[in-house]
C-alpha cells in the first residue's frame, strides 16, 4: 500500500513554510504556477505529470529554483534571480507535451489569458500576498485529501488483508509449485471484427485468476500492497503457468494462445523447458510483455524479442494507452502486436479531430492489423476502435459476443434440421 504523507510532509506545506520565512517584497523572487489539475483526466495521469516535471530538472540543478509538486497535480516553480527566458523554455515544453489539451491553447493574437500558467512577481507586495493566499488554499485542499486517502487506505487494508511482505513471498514461492491451478486458469478471446461482426479468433489469452489464487493460498494477504513484491510474485506465477501449459497438447490446439510473461521469464530456463514442449508449434503461441517491463530494460527486451521471433513465436507489447501513443511510436518496439487499453476517459475523444487524425496516422504506420484494443466492455469501445481503423478487439464483451454468435448458429442449425425432418 502506498504511504500517505502526513500533513507536515506535504509539498504545499513546505512551500508555505518557505514563503513564511521570506519577507514580502523580497528582491529577485518570482513563482510560476502550472495549473495541471485542470488538464483532462486522460492527460492527468501520474506518469504524464512526472514527465512534465522532468522538463525542469536542468533548471533546478543549475539555478536557485525549486519545483513543488502539489497533491492536485499542479506544479509550482519558485525562483530566485533566474533569467525569465530560462524558465519560459521548460514551461513551453510542458505546453507542447499537452498540446492537444484545451488548457494549453493560446489565441493566435497572443493577447488572451494563458490558462496553463500564472506568474507572480514576489518582489511586489500585492503579488506576494495573492500568491500566499493561493498556496494557503492549496494547503487546506491537500490536507483534506491526505486525510481522506489515509482513511480510505485503512479501510482498504482491513478489507483486503495485511500487506504483502518478503516472508509471505518466500512462503508463497514454496507453495505455488504444489498448488493445483487448472481450475484457476482463465481464457479471454481476441477477435477480428469486421463490418458484419466477428470474423475469427486471433488468439485466446491464458492467465491465472489472481483473485481466486489469493483465496486459495493467501486469503489474509493483500497481494497488491507492494508493486515490487507483487512483481516478484508474478515471476513465480510465470513459472507455474509455463509448467502447466507445457503439459498441453499443442498439436490439437485449433486456435493460437497467448501468455503474458515477464522479460526475465522469457530469458529463463523455465521458458526453454516450455519451448521444448511446444515442439514445432511456436507459430501458434504469442508471448505478451508489459511496456513498463520493456522500458525498465530495453536491451533485455530486444534480446527476448529477437529470440522469440527467430524461433517462430509472435511478440505482443501490452500496457500501451491511446494517450501514450501520442508521445512515442510503438512501431519502434518491433513487436508483431501492440495492445492498447481502452478506458472511459476516451469516450469523448472523437470530438477532437486533430487527436483522432494523429491516432489514425499512428495506427496506420504501425499497421492496423497489429493493433489490438483491449479491455473492451462496451459497444462504444468497439465503435471507437473501428472508427480509428482497429479491427482486433479483446475483452469480456468479446466472450459474450462470440457466445451470442455461436448460439445463433446453433439455433439456425437446429431449425434447419427440424425443417428437414418435417419434410
Amino acid at each position: 500500500m502506498a504511504e500517505i504523507p502526513s500533513p507536515d510532509m506535504l509539498e504545499e506545506k513546505l512551500l508555505l513554510d518557505r514563503l513564511n520565512r521570506m519577507e514580502a517584497g523580497a528582491p529577485g523572487y518570482y513563482a510560476v504556477h502550472l495549473h495541471l489539475s485542470e488538464l483532462k483526466s486522460s492527460n492527468r495521469k501520474p506518469h504524464f505529470i512526472r514527465l512534465a516535471s522532468r522538463n525542469f530538472d536542468n533548471l533546478t540543478n543549475q539555478h536557485e529554483a525549486t519545483l513543488f509538486q502539489m497533491k492536485n497535480a499542479d506544479q509550482i516553480l519558485l525562483c530566485r534571480t533566474v533569467p525569465v527566458h530560462e524558465v519560459e523554455n521548460p514551461v513551453e515544453k510542458v505546453r507542447a507535451l499537452f498540446s492537444e489539451d484545451q488548457l494549453t491553447h493560446i489565441d493566435e493574437t497572443g493577447l488572451g489569458e494563458d490558462r496553463l500558467s500564472t506568474w507572480y512577481d514576489l518582489s511586489e507586495n500585492e503579488d506576494f500576498r495573492a500568491f500566499v493566499r493561493v498556496v494557503g488554499s492549496l494547503v487546506l485542499e491537500a490536507e483534506e485529501t491526505a486525510k481522506r486517502e489515509a482513511a480510505e487506505a485503512v479501510a482498504q487494508q482491513k478489507s483486503v488483508g495485511q500487506p504483502l511482505t518478503a516472508q509471505h513471498l518466500t512462503a508463497l514461492s514454496q507453495v505455488l509449485p504444489r498448488v493445483p491451478i487448472d481450475d484457476l486458469i482463465r481464457e479471454q478471446l481476441c477477435l477480428h471484427i469486421g463490418a458484419n461482426g466477428p470474423e475469427g479468433v486471433i488468439f485466446r489469452e491464458h492467465f491465472i485468476s489472481i483473485g481466486d489464487l489469493k483465496k486459495r493460498v493467501a486469503p489474509g494477504v493483500n497481494l497488491f500492497s507492494s508493486i515490487w513484491l507483487f512483481q516478484y510474485l508474478t515471476e513465480g506465477l510465470d513459472r507455474v503457468i509455463l509448467a502447466n501449459m507445457a503439459g498441453r497438447n499443442f498439436e490439437k490446439m485449433s486456435e493460437p494462445i497467448s501468455l503474458n510473461l515477464n522479460i526475465g521469464t522469457v530469458l529463463s530456463r523455465d521458458f526453454q523447458n516450455f519451448h521444448r514442449a511446444v515442439a514445432g508449434h511456436e507459430d501458434n503461441v504469442i508471448i505478451e510483455m508489459q511496456v513498463i517491463d520493456i522500458f525498465s530494460d530495453v536491451d533485455a527486451f530486444t534480446i527476448a524479442r529477437n529470440m522469440l521471433q527467430q524461433n517462430g513465436y509472435r511478440v505482443l507489447v501490452d500496457g500501451i494507452s491511446p494517450v501514450s501513443m501520442q508521445f512515442f511510436d510503438p512501431a519502434i518496439l518491433g513487436a508483431d502486436f501492440i495492445k492498447v487499453g481502452w478506458g472511459t476517459e476516451f469516450e469523448n475523444e472523437e470530438e477532437d479531430d486533430s487527436k483522432v487524425a494523429d491516432l489514425r496516422r499512428i495506427i496506420r504506420d504501425a499497421g492496423k492489423e497489429s493493433i489490438i484494443l483491449s479491455r473492451v466492455d462496451s459497444e462504444q469501445a468497439i465503435q471507437w476502435g473501428l472508427n480509428l481503423g482497429i479491427t482486433r478487439f479483446q475483452g469480456f464483451l468479446m466472450d459474450r459476443l462470440i457466445d451470442t454468435v455461436r448460439s445463433q448458429g446453433r439455433r439456425a442449425r437446429i431449425k434447419k434440421e427440424r425443417a428437414a425432418a418435417a419434410r
